[in-house]
């Protein structure tokens, strides 16, 4: 094969890749891998104003991971889940503290991560400069009930 027609061919892989978003392979011992490039994630509005993409698993029924983006200054209302989840900053700065505990509100960039226990108020913000995402590993199905 020619060098034009390998590039025409890494090409249509690339676009193909691009608008299948994951791409499923079987590797050398039958098992199935997945790769998905940050440009096919599918992010879901919800009603808060933020957003969410699965990675694995489903938050809606069961076991999950989840990244969950947040606008530059978004913080929720002070509220609980009801199961331990442990989070990631991938993106942007944030603070999740439990409110009334200064000792709580460490500022978390980048590459930090935090873990909130079931049924302990918690406060989750982006800090103001930066769009923020988060990965979310939590066993069970991800709720969230405000507290006051």
């Amino acid at each position: 094969m020619n060098d034009y027609l390998k590039s025409i061919f890494v090409v249509l892989c690339i676009f193909t890749l691009f608008i299948v978003g994951t791409a499923a392979i079987t590797s050398a011992n039958g098992a199935k891998t997945t790769r998905t490039p940050v440009i096919a994630l599918q992010w879901t509005t919800l009603p808060n104003g933020r957003q969410v993409s699965p990675v694995w698993g489903d938050m809606k029924t069961g076991a999950h991971i989840t990244f969950i983006k947040f606008t530059p200054g978004m913080k929720t209302a002070p509220h609980i889940h009801s199961n331990d989840y442990v989070g990631i900053v991938v993106k942007g700065t944030a603070r999740h503290y439990e409110p009334g505990l200064p000792g709580t509100e460490t500022i978390l960039p980048a590459g930090s991560h935090w873990a909130v226990p079931a049924n302990v108020v918690h406060i989750s913000e982006c800090l103001p400069g930066s769009k923020c995402v988060f990965a979310i590993r939590q066993n069970a199905v991800f709720d969230i009930k405000p507290v006051k």
